[in-house]
């Protein structure tokens, strides 16, 4: 019965995971890169400029959402999301101008983030035990990147067969078509978790626990480093293409690889790492894996000779960069932080964290129009700043954890 009970669970949080492919429609513009600006005639930081208007709906919506999330069916608002999405995914194929891309970039944040994020990140914790938070959440980082680098590696082999440029606006409506039928899976086979829906209204003094509480913002700032590091590093593809001279075709492969593939296979180490060393010190060692990295990416010779050492020590960022995800919202559950205002707070966390979208992408974008090669130097000293919040913000959450006794039960039975 306990194996039952396991699998099903597991199957539960697969299940749900197929619905984070609603945010490989706005990220197309970073996954396919070079593709993305062709099909759509664009330059590095219009397109930057739209995941900026993503995340001008997206940021407020992860705390809004998250009231949502407290407050109503987190099921139906998953299900809600993949159908907007889905819609919206059909009109930006048929995109006549970057205006209605703008359009489209705004409504994928009130789609996904808004309706989607913490609900999705609430029905995964339901599922988990006391104590294996980190390998449940490493479980759900690695369905994600299963399902993101099967569709996204098929979509690569049917764009090799086509004028890529032309077909890769049809990419859209195939994650489109994807997303609705994923909405129908969950509507028929997810059954609601019993006591995550409120039965009363929701009461601002949720609001006002998930903001006072110390573990919700260093969640934030732990999220919003990472995020700056894992931003940064969509700009691999054109780094390795343009300086390196690696074809198209190889660093739109490798940029699957690092939103998809390597998750595959170092989020649940990830997970099982967490579980035995705990949120602080695992980020601070791969922080100090990725500084090392970043550092080394610095000092390449931007010459095509320079590719092999460019290439590996870019498979190591990513792979780094993978390991370190699984401990993105680990610190919330791990601080014990009480689960009726876990959805108010994972939605704070997500607003301070993602926020990073509201200037990040311009600002490269920026960087790399006007500065050329020398703008990639640039974004690979922001990344290292936003090690140094990491590292900051998981030493605090050290001693928050220390002084509160979190694992004092724990020790107990043992």
């Amino acid at each position: 019965m306990i194996i039952l009970k396991d699998r099903r669970k597991y199957f539960i949080v697969f299940l749900l995971t197929l619905s984070t492919l609603c945010y490989n429609l706005p990220y197309l513009s970073s996954t396919f890169y070079t593709q993305f600006l062709e099909a759509f005639h664009l330059s590095n930081q219009q397109a930057g400029m739209l995941l900026t208007m993503f995340s001008f709906t997206a940021t407020p919506g992860y705390l809004l959402g998250g009231i949502l999330a407290d407050r109503f069916s987190p099921k139906k608002l998953v299900v809600i999301s993949q159908l907007l999405t889905a819609g919206l995914g059909i009109l930006m194929t048929f995109a006549p101008n970057y205006l209605v891309l703008i359009g489209c970039y705004l409504g994928f944040g009130v789609s996904t983030t808004f309706i989607h994020w913490s609900a999705y990140l609430k029905l995964v914790r339901a599922q988990a035990d006391e104590n294996e938070e980190g390998k449940m959440f490493g479980f759900f980082e690695m369905c994600a990147a299963i399902v993101g680098a099967i569709m996204s590696y098929g979509v690569l082999a049917a764009l090799s067969q086509f004028a890529e440029s032309m077909g890769f606006r049809y990419v859209t409506t195939i994650f489109a078509v994807v997303i609705a039928i994923v909405a129908i899976l969950i509507m028929v086979l997810v059954k609601d978790v019993k006591g995550l829906e409120s039965n009363d209204d929701f009461k601002f003094s949720m609001l006002g626990r998930a903001l006072a509480h110390p573990v919700t913002w260093l969640n934030g700032f732990i999220v919003m480093g990472l995020f700056i590091v894992i931003s940064g590093a969509t700009y691999l593809n054109p780094f390795l293409s343009g300086l390196f001279g690696v074809s198209v075709t190889f660093s739109t492969a490798f940029a699957i690889a690092n939103r998809s593939v390597v998750r595959i296979i170092l989020s649940p180490l990830g997970g099982l790492l967490l579980d035995k060393c705990r949120t602080p010190k695992f980020l601070i060692l791969v922080c100090i894996a990725i500084g090392i990295t970043i550092v080394g990416l610095l000092f390449v010779p931007h010459q095509e000779s320079s590719k092999t050492i460019a290439v590996i020590l870019s498979i190591v960022l990513i792979s780094v960069i993978a390991l370190s995800r699984s401990g993105l919202y680990t610190p919330i559950p791990e601080a014990k932080v009480p689960f009726e205002i876990t959805g108010t707070s994972m939605g704070i966390a997500s607003a301070v964290g993602y926020s990073t979208d509201l200037w990040l992408y311009n600002l490269c974008g920026k960087w790399l129009d006007t500065k050329g090669a020398d703008g990639y130097n640039n974004i690979f000293i922001l990344l290292i700043v936003g090690l140094g919040i990491v590292v900051v913000c998981a030493v605090l959450l050290h001693l928050y954890e220390k002084k509160n006794h979190c694992f004092e039960s724990e020790r107990a039975v043992m």
